[in-house]
């Protein structure tokens, strides 16, 4: 079957699930983001804190939605749809689907127009940085190595028949049929994912997260868990 794509003036639309972000990366991210986005859709994911307050003060938050409890690790495929159902909804051309400790390079920002303002590809995928223990360094040894991801970038094409990994964690933020079904790239830009930049007892509390929801390694190798904690691991400097 084949769709109308549009090869110029997209609109860029980002989506975002949030959760008790206001004392993190929550303001970075949005203000990067309201740099270049054309509209931002966050669906919160039972906060307990100033998060939701914070999206609101934001002109490009065009839709945001609230669930009183939180399904990260319990159901997180309906997180994921209600987050793409919610922005689909505001009849987006392209979709960054992005976290809310997620960053692009800076060169991302004026390159990323003529990524969507074509006609030949439906998604991009990007190479993924690991920060460890600050916003200056990441991680390059083990399984946290820079490698390519999956799509983040997609064109939305209403009656598409999008399908997603329906797993309760680690499902990804995409659905799981955009590169056997759909044209795209393996794009050279670089995503900055900043969940590890922050304290020991950080990393500590996400390790016992990933470990309690997933106490069988259903959904990622308990080894790489395990390495959450490494006390040593292998870094290098940023360079923009």
């Amino acid at each position: 079957m084949k769709w109308l794509r549009k090869g110029s003036d997209n609109k860029l639309t980002a989506m975002m699930q949030v959760r008790n972000e206001a004392h993190r990366y929550l303001t970075l991210v949005l203000d990067d983001l309201s740099a270049y986005v054309d509209e931002i859709v966050i669906v919160d994911d039972g906060s307990t804190d100033n998060t939701v307050e914070i999206c609101r003060s934001y002109g490009k938050v065009v839709s945001l939605g609230s669930s009183p409890s939180s399904l990260y690790g319990v159901n997180e495929a309906a997180l994921k749809l209600r987050l793409f159902r919610r922005t689909v909804a505001t009849r987006p051309d392209w979709i960054l689907a992005i976290d809310a400790d997620e960053v692009m390079e800076n060169r991302f920002k004026s390159g990323v127009w003529g990524m969507i303002n074509q006609t030949e590809l439906d998604w991009y995928g990007f190479q993924f940085y690991h920060f460890w223990g600050s916003k200056t360094h990441f991680r390059t040894d083990k399984l946290w190595a820079p490698k390519e991801y999956g799509p983040r970038l997609f064109r939305y094409l209403p009656n598409a028949p999008y399908q997603w990994n329906m797993q309760a964690l680690h499902g990804g933020s995409v659905p799981a049929n955009l590169v056997h079904d759909f044209p795209g790239a393996h794009s050279d830009m670089r995503m900055k994912h900043y969940g590890y930049a922050g304290l020991p007892e950080e990393r500590q509390r996400k390790y016992q997260f990933y470990v309690q929801r997933d106490p069988k390694s259903q959904f990622c190798p308990r080894p790489h868990y395990d390495s959450i904690l490494d006390e040593n691991p292998v870094l290098q400097a940023w360079v923009e």
